[in-house]
Formats: C-alpha cells, structure tokens, sequence
C-alpha cells in the first residue's frame, strides 16, 4: 500500500515537470528590427551578375535617421561590417513605433495584469519549483519601408515576385523572433521610385515595400520571483 502511494506521489511529481512554459525572452524593438532582417534574408533571393554568377542579395539596416543621408548617395551604400556594397541590395528602415494595434484585447493600466510561470528546479535529489509573476507585454507597431535598389528592370520582377508570391502572398508574413510568434503585414501598395527620367544621371531602378512588424516588449527584468514551497517531504508511518 506504501508503495502504491510513492508511486502516485512520484507520478504526480513527473507530471508536473513536463510540458511547462519557461519563463518568455527579452523581446525590445531592435530585436523585432533584426529578427524582420533575418525573416526576409532567409528567402535568399539571388540574381544573376553580370560576370554570370549568381549572387545572394544582401539585406542591411539603416536607421531612420541615417536615411535622408543614404538615399541621395546609394552608391555609397556599406553592410553592417563596413564593406561597400555594390547593386543589387534590399535596405529596410524603420520609421516609426506606436502603440499597438493588435491583437486588440482588455488590458489593465500599468501593466498591473499578471500570469504566473512555474519554472522547475532541481538541486539532484529533490524536485521542486520556482514561481515568476511575469507582467502583460506592452503591445507596439513598428512601420517599416523595405526598399530594392538595382540597375536592372528585370531585378524588379524578381524581387516582387519574392515579396508578393513568397513573402507576404496573403498579405502577412510570420516570424519567430527569441521564442515569440510575431505577425507582419503588408500596409499598403508597393511604391515604385525608379529614377529614369534624367538621361544624365545613374539609370537606377528602386521599388519600396511599406511593412508594419506587430509586436510587443517583454523585459525579463520585470519578471519577480515569488516565494513559495520548493520542496515538500512526505513521511508515512503505520500504526
């Protein structure tokens, strides 16, 4: 009978360590920034070269307050490393952070809505928890213009071919960025800035993508441990 009981006990104790949510990563608007970066670089969209080799088309940041700058001298263009880059190559800016749109739900101001996680511990004999009062994520919109940047007409079909068959085809694109599902969508038409008018100028064709990133921040400082009972000893006797 003694034994039946441990076993319960013991099977309880497994039961309560598996399929437990650990405690949420950092989510910070430049995490959404790279991991928006690291989304589309994953669909490697190469073209062919003019030496007849296919290159990767390189991705890089440039912040909004370096656009104005960047856009009249592309051709001074540098990857994150500080090599030059040469055309084709795909820049996303960020231009804006506001409050969230989605997913529309309750909240309670300050942040004062909880959940709690249980956290397993174990010292090598004894199984246990730790209890985390984590607080609601603060919801945000991040806007982002991806643009394309080429000498080739023919480029521009690749790339929307990319963005509009691959990427966003039903209009939102999803992401796993530290552990979180992230949404994006497509806010709006694309927008094609090619500048051929000019016939003294640099023939340069350019096509720009308005994104919106719908995310949330997550600071694991504000997580606060809770105090409760770690370990429990059961003793059982007969009379």
């Amino acid at each position: 009978m003694d034994k039946d009981i441990l076993k319960n006990i013991g099977n309880n104790l497994e039961r309560e360590f598996l399929n437990h949510n650990y405690l949420p990563q950092k989510l910070g608007i430049e995490d959404l920034t790279m991991g928006l970066k690291l989304f589309i670089e994953s669909f490697n969209l190469s073209l062919l070269m003019e030496n007849g080799i296919n290159r990767r088309v390189p991705v890089v940041f440039v912040p909004n307050e370096l656009f104005a700058e960047r856009k009249m001298h592309w051709k001074d263009m540098r990857a994150e490393n500080g090599e030059e880059m040469s055309r084709p190559f795909i820049v996303l800016i960020r231009t804006a952070v506001k409050k969230g749109t989605s997913p529309i739900k309750y909240t309670i101001p300050n942040k004062k809505r909880f959940k709690f996680i249980k956290v397993p511990v174990f010292d090598g004999t004894l199984k246990g928890y730790d209890l985390y009062k984590v607080p609601q994520p603060t919801w945000i919109d991040i806007d982002f213009e991806i643009k394309f940047v080429t000498h080739y007409a023919e480029d521009i079909d690749a790339f929307n071919e990319m963005m509009l068959d691959k990427i966003y085809s039903s209009g939102q694109g999803y992401m796993n960025i530290n552990g979180h599902a992230i949404a994006s969508k497509m806010n709006g038409d694309p927008n094609d800035e090619s500048s051929l008018d000019d016939i003294n100028a640099e023939r340069l064709y350019q096509v720009s993508y308005p994104i919106t990133v719908l995310g949330k921040l997550i600071d694991p400082t504000e997580f606060e441990k809770i105090n409760t009972i770690k370990k429990i000893s059961i003793k059982i006797t007969e009379k």
